[in-house]
């Protein structure tokens, strides 16, 4: 039996190959050419180093396809050559004769959690800061842990921000450094939070301190101060840390520096459990693409590959809405995330049970 588990994977392999290629490929070529007008003021070896950088991110988006579509087409080659038949000539029943490919899907999804916890979030973020500086010109920048953040702004001034809230605009932790042309500090400003409102930062509970001529140093407490920056939660937000450039424990993390400084979590509560569940997608392709196979038999096996994708795109069309309603609080977090993988596992496992053999 292990000669025909080899046979089988093969088939697979060569496929899902094949396959994850040419949609990474497809993939890279129609994103170039949406970001075609910003790259080109940029040089070439930033473009060739974005996606050489993104690469791992794209191939965790276009697998799930990949297997489905590998499942389908590698089984329903076998179905045209009455390969299959003979199998079940031979008293194999579909289960046993779909199960190496199963195993390679379930690998498959391991290997993408894998990667999502590993490789993905750090070679995305190298992506995204070089996409945002070098193409988007955004000021420099230097992150330290999570949303700390250092941020050169206009004027030779110099922002520290410890959290940031893109969706209300609120900074916790901000320190303003204002230097002279020869970068001594003529002024440091400290504030518990800052609020953007009517075209201005609204500092809470901080201090000014000043650097007076002969050097000595005066410091004044305030409940309330307008802050004059031309940066706002726009511009700073460019720089926030975003979900897919984080570990889910490095979101864990940060979703606990939100709920301790009494910011709305919900949103990254939901991208945590998104980042479980989309790991297994790959597995429940793979299921969608073994029922439809076993049913498709010899004939229209083209015809139920473009259905497939169709199964495909509504899957991620149903995650999108799970995912916003999740975001919204009308779902759960954890129902939010692996409510489609639910519901397309047990269509999967439905049409497989059904079948005869």
């Amino acid at each position: 039996m292990r000669i025909l588990d080899r046979y089988l994977s093969l088939e697979f392999l060569k496929v899902f190959t094949f396959s994850l290629i040419v949609f990474l490929s497809l993939y890279v070529i129609v994103d170039l050419f949406d970001r075609l007008a910003r790259f080109l003021d940029a040089p070439a070896w930033v473009v060739v180093q974005y996606y050489c950088n993104r690469l791992p991110w794209i191939a965790f988006q276009v697998m799930p396809v990949s297997v489905l579509l590998a499942a389908l087409l590698s089984l329903g080659n076998l179905a045209r050559h009455n390969e299959l038949l003979a199998m079940k000539m031979g008293q194999l029943s579909s289960l046993r004769i779909v199960t190496p490919l199963l195993i390679l899907s379930l690998l498959a999804s391991l290997a993408a959690l894998v990667m999502g916890e590993s490789i993905v979030p750090r070679m995305n973020e190298r992506a995204l800061n070089l996409y945002r500086v070098k193409v988007k010109k955004v000021a420099a920048f230097q992150r330290t842990k999570e949303n700390d953040i250092w941020y050169r702004a206009k004027g030779n001034r110099f922002l520290h921000i410890s959290l940031m809230e893109v969706a209300s605009g609120t900074v916790r932790g901000f320190t303003l450094f204002e230097l002279s042309r020869d970068f001594q500090l003529i002024r440091r400003v400290d504030a518990k939070e800052a609020r953007w409102h009517e075209g201005r930062w609204w500092l809470k509970e901080g201090e000014v301190s000043l650097t007076r001529p002969d050097g000595t140093y005066q410091v004044d407490s305030f409940t309330t101060l307008a802050l004059e920056l031309e940066e706002g939660p726009a511009d700073l937000a460019q720089v926030v840390r975003e979900s897919e450039e984080m570990s889910s424990a490095e979101l864990r993390e940060y979703i606990e520096r939100l709920v301790k400084s009494g910011v709305n979590s919900i949103r990254h509560k939901v991208d945590l459990a998104v980042k479980g569940s989309t790991a297994f997608v790959s597995l429940v392709m793979a299921i969608i693409g073994i029922a439809f196979a076993l049913r498709t038999g010899k004939g229209g096996v083209m015809a139920w590959a473009g259905a497939c994708v169709l199964v495909g795109v509504c899957y991620w069309i149903l995650l999108s809405v799970s995912v916003s309603l999740g975001r919204g609080g009308v779902l759960h977090p954890l129902i939010a995330a692996w409510l489609p993988n639910a519901l397309f596992t047990a269509a999967g496992l439905g049409s497989l049970l059904t079948l005869k053999g």
